[in-house]
């Protein structure tokens, strides 16, 4: 049999292929790996994650979160001794940002897993009485007490939307049952709505099923009405105990009273109703007030009076947020 160089050719070149054609899949792979994977010497939490593909990243990254993971936790009163369990911040693993963060990250670099804190609703500060919000910038929250005053109501919401301010109104619960139109008038016109109990009860003087009865009638009732669930409670006349406040915190309210008592339900003068405030006003003010007529004639005055001083008017809950 003749062997020619043709023929040589051609069985070398089927060599050549078939070496080719076993190599190809590892080639593609590393290929891919470096243009699509983890850089060279990319650690994550200490493991080297170096070539590894976006699907693959998933099952690793989503193995580390499990260790991660702490669940969030609420304050909570131990009602036989009276002391508060603080809450737990929680945290989750942001598995797509922690992926992303690893495919961007640069060669030879250390990763951290990217995580999202969980906030408790409910913290130690939700069981201790606030008498005045944060004071590092100047503003101040107008609170309106409402059992009772219907027909100045009307006119105060005019001012407030003159001025465009945003104020919380505090009803009671049986005062939002027979008044719904103008409570749900309140709220339309984009004022918070707080809690002020379903009664104008005394709070200090109930037992703790007595004082939550009295802050979930409120808040159904005014929930039914305006279809706001309040989250600050302003206990009727500024009558409570640290029964009061803890029974309110695990409901998940913040007990407010106030900086500033314009004693406006004594109905003096309005220019004593403004003197008690541009007098006594401070960063972070609580300003209380009721629907009467002098409070109505001081009202314009009072917002002119904050504006010329710096202050900007916000909602309790504006001034009080972490």
């Amino acid at each position: 049999m003749i062997i020619t160089k043709r023929t040589l050719f051609l069985f070398a070149a089927l060599i050549l292929l078939v070496a080719l054609a076993l190599a190809a899949p590892g080639l593609y792979d590393k290929a891919l790996r470096t243009l699509h994977g983890v850089k060279a010497g990319v650690t994550l939490e200490g493991q080297l994650v170096e070539g590894l593909l976006k699907q693959e990243l998933y099952d690793v990254v989503a193995s580390l979160a499990e260790s991660s993971y702490v669940e969030a936790s609420n304050a909570s009163c131990n009602w036989q001794t009276g002391e508060i369990t603080p809450e737990v911040v929680g945290q989750v693993v942001d598995v797509q940002g922690t992926v992303d963060a690893l495919l961007a990250a640069p060669a030879e670099t250390s990763v951290e897993l990217v995580t999202v804190l969980v906030l408790p609703s409910i913290t130690s500060a939700h069981f201790e009485p606030i008498y005045r919000g944060p004071t590092s910038e100047p503003r101040v929250a107008l609170m309106v007490n409402v059992d009772w005053g219907d027909e100045y109501i009307p006119g105060m919401l005019d001012v407030f939307r003159h001025y465009g301010v945003s104020a919380t109104w505090f009803p009671t619960g049986r005062w939002t049952q027979t008044s719904r139109d103008l409570a749900r008038t309140i709220s339309q016109a984009g004022h918070e709505i707080g809690n002020h109990g379903g009664w104008h009860g005394e709070a200090s003087k109930m037992s703790r099923s007595e004082t939550a009865r009295l802050i979930q009638e409120g808040e159904d009732l005014i929930l039914e009405a305006t279809g706001q669930r309040p989250t600050v409670f302003a206990p009727p006349s500024g009558d409570f105990n640290q029964q009061t406040v803890s029974v309110a915190a695990e409901l998940g309210y913040k007990t407010v009273l106030w900086t500033v008592d314009t004693v406006d339900w004594q109905r003096p003068a309005p220019t004593v109703i403004i003197d008690r405030v541009i007098g006594k006003v401070k960063n972070g003010a609580l300003v209380l007030m009721h629907p009467t007529k002098p409070t109505l004639e001081a009202l314009p005055v009072i917002l002119d009076h904050l504006a010329n001083m710096g202050y900007q008017c916000v909602t309790v809950t504006e001034l009080l947020a972490d």
